[in-house]
């Protein structure tokens, strides 16, 4: 049972043309995703990977494979598992629906389908191996059309030309069989009329011939608009899978766009991150000695921007947090100035201050500092943006001080006045809170209301951004569209006008040769066309006999009793054939001889004689006598029941001896 299990599985080669799963790239694991279509393409590899003697027992059906497939339009699938990889033919069969109900699979006749639910194997699992019944007995395939064909071959052994389409799973692969044998008998049938009519019947076999004539023309144009219907239909469902094909590229640009904009929304979201110091604004800036270096610890001093410029990050041009800028600042307490100082040198001053306030290791409430490290950005490995928690939800601020304010006032406005200076980070914004009859500053709901504007103003302008990204992609993507519609219609009006003269031409030609064919002399004609009427209906049937004799030698493995009963039918008929020929000779030398022996005058025309051979004791007569006469010998006298037809009456049209 094993080695049985072992060779279930179809193990495909390199090359093999294969239809496929695909999935999006960016799937993260294709084991948990349905897969997004199935398409056409060739195996490109494949990686085999053998069980060990760890592996659960269950898992008894040889290697897994895992295939690489170039698809035909052109993408590549890596390491797609073998339960989702099919030959072209298996896979057109496995997805055939039933005639009458096309949302209806096809119900196999004589062929199910086994999986196993207790495996580990995917392949055992979810595609399994067929069975099919034949005499009886239960044989195992690894592909369903392998089963469906043995089957078929076997009912077809079976039943002979008394099998019909709807006993067969697939009755296309049979169409020989049908066809072979309605010509047989259509044939059988013709020529023996025509040999039982034909003396009679020859002006009806004229004129019978010549709209046999008219007809094969109409056919000949019947036929050749049916294969122009078909080129149409094969050019329709063409350019409906290329239509489809340039939809789903479409589509697929149209997601990576939507992803390349979602990162250029995280790439703007970080690059808000860093704070941006405008010309004039106060700063706490780092100040290097002339003799030293900017590798080495600075000073710190207060000052003012006084220009800037932005320069690119490494290789990559612009980074996530965006341009790093340079700063040149003049220091306010003695008016020196400072040029090319890094970003991550310069802080705002209200940040430096609160940074470097006299309290010890301060850590604030409800505010942190994230850094990333991995970032080639040295503000963002270094310096970092600030990460307030404002009710319930974080928040993310470019500077210290944003963040405590932003904090502080999510604590008053949800505490109100049994706010304590122990809750608020920078308390001495909050006197008007903390002490009584101070005079009020504005208010949070303010506060709030001027924040709620500010976020609102940055709200719309990144909606009146994204929405025009959308509507220039939108107008890119009509565009392609259109370009692809347009040259896809101007191939099928060349195609059908070329269709078309062709099919003029076509049909030209033969009315034509139509016209030729009649104008000779119509008896000879008509008697040309009987004549090879026979000889094509003759050369017909050996071609029959012939194609028939080498399919059933092809098939005599799977159809021998099949052959065995045509050929004792064969021979009875020959046997019966020789048996009546020779019926025919001894009732004939009978007739001479009694005409010979007993002077009968020849027969009339059209005279019927039959004998009958009756015991003379049964009439009650005696045996004849002999006579005398010369050269005839037991020559009754008298009346007997071997009276010669010269002594009846000349009337009588059939004589009994």
């Amino acid at each position: 049972n094993m080695k049985q299990q072992h060779t279930l599985k179809p193990l495909l080669k390199t090359g093999d043309e294969v239809t496929a799963a695909w999935w999006p790239p960016s799937t993260p694991d294709i084991s948990e995703v349905a897969p997004s279509g199935w398409y056409r393409g060739v195996i490109s590899s494949y990686k085999t990977l053998h069980p060990t003697n760890n592996t659960s027992s269950n898992n008894c059906y040889g290697p897994v494979r895992f295939y690489s497939v170039n698809f035909d339009d052109g993408d590549v699938g890596s390491d797609i598992p073998e339960q989702f990889v099919f030959l072209q033919d298996e896979y057109e069969i496995m997805t055939m629906k039933d005639d009458d109900d096309d949302d209806e699979d096809i119900v196999w006749k004589g062929v199910r389908t086994v999986t196993d639910r207790h495996t580990d194997d995917p392949w055992a699992k979810h595609v399994g191996w067929y069975v099919a019944t034949i005499d009886g007995e239960d044989h195992t395939f690894s592909l369903l059309s392998d089963a469906l064909r043995a089957y078929d071959s076997f009912v077809v052994s079976t039943k002979g030309f008394k099998t019909k389409k709807e006993h067969l799973n697939l009755p296309g692969d049979w169409d020989k069989l049908f066809r072979d044998k309605g010509k047989g008998e259509k044939h059988k049938l013709e020529i023996e009329e025509l040999e039982e009519r034909h003396d009679k019947e020859m002006e009806k076999l004229r004129a019978k011939a010549e709209a046999d004539q008219e007809s094969a023309v109409r056919m000949a144009v019947v036929k050749e608009e049916r294969k122009v219907r078909e080129v149409q239909h094969k050019i329709k469902i063409e350019y409906k899978e290329q239509s489809k094909k340039e939809m789903e590229k479409l589509k697929r640009q149209y997601e990576q766009e939507n992803v390349r904009r979602m990162e250029e929304e995280t790439k703007a979201e970080k690059q808000k991150l860093k704070p941006r110091y405008q010309v004039g604004e106060e700063v706490y800036a780092a100040w290097w000695p002339d003799d030293k270096t900017k590798d080495e610890q600075p000073l710190w001093y207060p000052g003012r921007v006084k220009s800037y410029r932005d320069q690119r990050v490494g290789t990559k041009g612009v980074g996530e947090y965006g341009v790093v800028r340079l700063y040149k600042v003049v220091y306010t307490d003695d008016g020196t100035e400072q040029d090319n100082i890094p970003e991550h040198f310069v802080f705002p001053k209200e940040d430096y201050l609160l940074s470097t306030s006299n309290i010890i290791h301060h850590e604030w409430k409800g505010v942190r500092n994230v850094v990333d490290k991995a970032s080639e950005d040295v503000w963002a490995s270094l310096i970092g943006y600030y990460v307030a928690i404002i009710d319930g939800k974080e928040q993310s601020f470019p500077r210290l001080s944003e963040a405590l304010q932003a904090y502080d006032a999510s604590i008053a406005k949800r505490k109100g006045d049994k706010t304590k200076q122990s809750d608020l980070n920078i308390p001495e914004n909050w006197g008007w809170l903390l002490t009584p009859n101070a005079p009020a500053p504005p208010t949070v709901e303010e506060l709030m209301e001027e924040l709620h504007e500010t976020r609102l103003k940055i709200t719309e302008q990144e909606k009146m951004c994204v929405k025009s990204l959308e509507e220039k992609h939108d107008t890119e993507k009509e565009l392609a569209v259109k370009v692809a519609l347009a040259e896809e219609r101007r191939r099928t009006q060349d195609m059908k006008r070329k269709l078309r003269k062709e099919l003029t031409v076509f049909h030209e030609n033969e009315m034509k040769r139509a016209r030729q064919m009649f104008e000779g002399d119509k008896t000879n004609a008509i008697e040309m066309a009987l004549l090879n009427a026979r000889k094509e209906q003759e050369l017909s049937l050996e071609k029959q006999r012939g194609d028939l004799e080498q399919h059933f030698n092809y098939e005599k493995d799977k159809a021998m009793q099949f052959v065995k009963l045509e050929t004792r039918q064969q021979l009875k008929s020959e046997m019966q054939a020789e048996f009546n020929n020779l019926k025919n000779e001894i009732e004939k030398e009978i007739e001479q001889r009694l005409r010979t022996e007993y002077s009968l005058p020849p027969p009339p025309k059209r005279a019927k004689v039959s004998l009958s051979l009756i015991p003379r004791s049964a009439f009650g007569m005696s045996s004849p006598k002999p006579t005398e006469q010369k050269g005839k010998e037991n020559m009754p006298e008298g009346d007997s029941l071997l009276t010669p037809q010269s002594e009846k009456s000349s009337a009588e049209d059939e004589a009994q001896i």
